[in-house]
């Protein structure tokens, strides 16, 4: 049962990474519970797929959240679906990663069903997402001449 969603938030980064570096984190195991409140993913990444997700610090299955892939267009747009349990109601996120000038920008859409966060809610939950993303990218570039990490 599809239903129009009565909450959408919208949430952008940049980073000086690759699209496909992006598209890696996003959709890789090894990182991704750096950026996403220690939860790892594990999934084909086909549209249809079921996604599974496991803590990333007692490697053990989060029983209680689940997933399904929607879209899915290497390395420009990721779409999935969220769902706390059966009876909780779900939430959309769509990555987009464009390349542009001297990086990659990163669109995160949220959108909910049911019981949607606030703005302020949407924010405490989304933005450290997106800023921890963001650092671990920011760990792939080269230190810059004259910069702090030079010796």
């Amino acid at each position: 049962m599809n239903k129009e969603p009565i909450g959408t938030h919208g949430f952008s980064c940049f980073t000086a990474a690759r699209p496909d570096r992006v598209w890696a984190v996003l959709t890789g195991d090894a990182e991704t519970g750096s950026y996403l409140y220690g939860l790892v993913p594990s999934s084909s990444w086909q549209p249809g797929a079921a996604i599974h997700f496991r803590n990333a610090q007692i490697s053990t299955a989060v029983s209680s959240l689940s997933g399904r892939v929607l879209h899915a267009q290497p390395p420009c747009r990721l779409s999935y679906v969220l769902q706390s349990g059966p009876d909780d109601p779900p939430v959309y996120l769509t990555w987009q990663v464009r390349s542009c000038s001297g990086g990659t920008a990163v669109h995160l859409r949220v959108d909910e069903t049911e019981g949607a966060d606030n703005d302020e809610q949407a924010e405490d939950t989304w933005l450290p997402v997106l800023a921890a993303l963001q650092a671990l990218l920011a760990r792939d570039e080269p230190a810059l001449p004259g910069g702090l990490g030079e010796s």
